[in-house]
């Protein structure tokens, strides 16, 4: 489904006249004059489908997962590009990870492949898997995009980058102004965000007055919480020399704490991440609160269209923190480097990048445009109106990258289902805290 939006009118018309010019990842096949009777010094027709139709033939193959929404640019680039041939494969985001460990351990893999920020720093370790995108001029592009995110893409040393960035995963709280209504509580966005900006402990103490007032859960789930709260900070799973600290992490031990006193407050919708029933839950008023990276928003809109504008966006408790966020690379074992290179520098170039915010809601990585008048007059129709640019553009501003280092995603899982064994009443948190411990310390040798 393309999600809808109420862009600023220019954005559009500017995004859609991104394809020309050196800027967008085009070839010099590609920027050939567009005047056909223009000859280049050997007086040789210049026009750009005569090149085009001189370049060989490629096909790339493409990994991607589900909600990065690559399509529309992928057919843009391939009707400028007649030669080029793109498929692509979209799946769910843990079986996409699955299968790309597995073709690269095996000195395979797809001629581009996207790397979600949770594996980055892993693979950025076995960076002789991935071609050196410095080696195809990256250099002359790392520039436009944030640089903790151009260095999550490096490997120690500094000299080989294995993707470029697409989006990052600022955070807001997204929240049924209609069911905050129902409650008795404030609705207005500046209102609630006063409500709990300042401490998690505010946030768990409004949740309990909607839950009595309404007797139905307040946020979600304890996973999504417990994402939104551990990535507040940069120091959880590992320290920035890639040391883990998991078992010492002041912050880990303050999510957790944070996560167990919103179940132990019994304002847990129990609504388990990414089923049906949470899907479902976004218009059945399940839970009145959802914390939200700017891709969530398109997810809401995608599953739960009959409750346009009766959703709105606040601050997230003690602000900051990144949630989600990716890089596409080239494998290793793609025999067409420089094609696969040249399609991912279009795809995420800046006003591509505006494009998929405004088309999908997937915040830029890069700075220059978060003060942009595209970026700061944009608002969500779905969303009461509200100005999701402005809102997320203060929030990448504010956001630190987090130390990830090898088995980032592994530890997080198993966090995650220590704090689901406490929601079910099969251990204490206590008991939960140590088993989560012990688990990753058999599991991965830590």
């Amino acid at each position: 489904m393309r999600i809808k939006w109420l862009a600023a009118p220019l954005a559009l018309a500017l995004v859609l006249g991104a394809c020309a010019g050196d800027d967008n990842g085009t070839t010099d096949e590609e920027v050939e004059t567009e005047d056909a009777a223009e000859t280049d010094d050997d007086g040789d027709d210049g026009d750009g489908e005569a090149a085009d139709a001189d370049a060989e033939p490629v096909t790339l193959s493409m990994w991607v997962f589900t909600g990065m929404n690559l399509d529309d640019l992928v057919g843009q680039y391939e009707e400028e590009n007649p030669h080029v041939t793109v498929e692509i494969q979209s799946t769910e985001h843990g079986d996409h990870h699955d299968a790309l460990f597995t073709e690269l351990a095996a000195g395979g893999g797809p001629d581009i492949a996207a790397i979600e920020v949770a594996f980055i720093n892993e693979m950025a370790e076995q960076y002789q898997m991935w071609h050196n995108l410095y080696d195809y001029g990256a250099a002359d592009i790392e520039g436009d995009y944030l640089d903790w995110k151009i260095e999550q893409a490096q490997n120690v040393e500094g000299d080989h980058l294995i993707g470029i960035p697409t989006d990052i995963g600022g955070m807001a709280m997204a929240y049924r102004w209609d069911l905050f209504e129902e409650a008795g509580l404030p609705t207005d966005r500046d209102e609630v965000s006063d409500l709990w900006v300042d401490s998690w402990e505010d946030f768990i103490e409004v949740g309990t007055e909607y839950t009595e007032a309404t007797g139905r859960g307040f946020v979600d789930n304890e996973a999504n919480l417990w994402n939104a709260v551990v990535n507040q900070d940069p120091n959880t799973f590992f320290d920035a020399d890639g040391n883990p600290i998991y078992d010492e992490s002041e912050h880990v031990q303050y999510a957790w704490d944070v996560v167990i006193d919103a179940i132990e407050s019994d304002i847990i919708a129990e609504v388990p991440a990414w089923s049906a029933e949470w899907e479902a839950g976004m218009s059945d008023g399940s839970f009145a609160v959802l914390t939200a990276p700017a891709w969530m928003m398109g997810y809401i809109m995608d599953v739960a269209p009959d409750t346009e504008g009766n959703w709105d966006l606040a601050e997230v408790p003690e602000a900051g923190g990144n949630w989600g966020g990716s890089h596409l690379g080239v494998p290793a074992a793609s025999d067409n480097p420089e094609e696969a290179y040249a399609l991912i520098e279009f795809l995420l170039s800046p006003e591509n990048q505006q494009y998929q915010f405004t088309e999908y809601g997937q915040f830029p990585s890069v700075p220059e445009l978060f003060d942009s008048e595209e970026i700061q007059s944009f608002e969500s129709e779905f969303f009461n109106n509200a100005p999701v640019g402005p809102i997320y553009a203060d929030n990448a501003e504010r956001v630190v990258a987090q130390n990830t280092g090898p088995n980032y995603n592994a530890i997080d899982t198993e966090f995650g289902d220590g704090l689901g064994r406490v929601l079910d009443g099969n251990e204490s948190p206590e008991e939960a805290w140590e088993s989560v411990l012990n688990n990753i310390s058999s599991q991965l040798g830590m």
